[in-house]
């Protein structure tokens, strides 16, 4: 029998295989800042997650997947998504995974972020992080739409980097009538290495459920509760 959580991570995957498509044009600008994930859908966990799922979200925990029978013969590039409820508005959450210079504090691997510059709502980030006792790097472009909630990226393949390729999104959908958010993951990523299929995927495993985590708590520190 599928879960609604297998059918969500199937299609999760589904999109993060697909072709990457080029990113829109900026928007005009407009008068006033837009609400966050205001344009986005609305979740109802029972459609969504089984009760224990739901219960487990609540609970602080991280719902990840990365299917292998989903990756092609021969295909280097993995498949991720993931899942995690924060207990708090969209807009905190936003304000916290925006903040790309300060990943290093609560995001595994991250030892620096830096954003080199920005067109509209495209963010072009320099990152330096640490596999193991490998130091690389690469450039990411963000795709800021706050009234989707949704940040989308794909590697920079112009400036220097030390993995093939990688593309995904991360995505805020508002909870108990915008009183928390669901953040969802997903990703696809090709590191270009020879890597054991059990290394590699003890690894995606670890450092996706650390990076939600990660991030979940930070959004509580910076906003606790009144």
């Amino acid at each position: 029998m599928v879960t609604p959580l297998a059918a969500w991570l199937a299609a999760c995957l589904a999109a993060a295989a697909a072709p990457e498509r080029p990113l829109p044009l900026p928007p005009p600008p407009v008068g006033a800042a837009p609400c966050i994930a205001c344009r986005g859908p609305a979740l109802d966990p029972a459609t969504a997650f089984s009760a224990g799922d739901w219960a487990a979200l609540q609970r602080g925990a991280v719902l990840s997947g990365a299917p292998e029978e989903l990756r092609a013969p021969g295909d280097s590039a993995a498949s991720s998504v993931a899942a995690s409820l924060v207990e708090r508005p969209p807009g905190e959450v936003w304000s916290v995974l925006t903040d790309f210079e300060r990943w290093p504090q609560f995001m595994p691997l991250l030892r620096e972020t830096r954003v080199e510059r920005r067109e509209g709502p495209r963010l072009w980030v320099a990152q330096k992080y640490r596999v193991w006792l490998y130091p690389m790097r690469h450039t990411t472009v963000y795709q800021l739409e706050p009234e989707l909630g949704r940040l989308e990226w794909r590697l920079d393949t112009d400036a220097p980097h030390d993995i093939v390729g990688s593309a995904g999104a991360w995505e805020l959908v508002a909870v108990d009538g915008g009183r928390a958010t669901l953040l969802r993951y997903q990703a696809r990523i090709d590191a270009g290495r020879a890597v054991p299929a059990f290394l590699e995927r003890m690894l995606r495993e670890r450092s996706l459920g650390q990076m939600l985590d990660g991030l979940r708590r930070e959004v509580l520190r910076r906003f606790p509760e009144p």
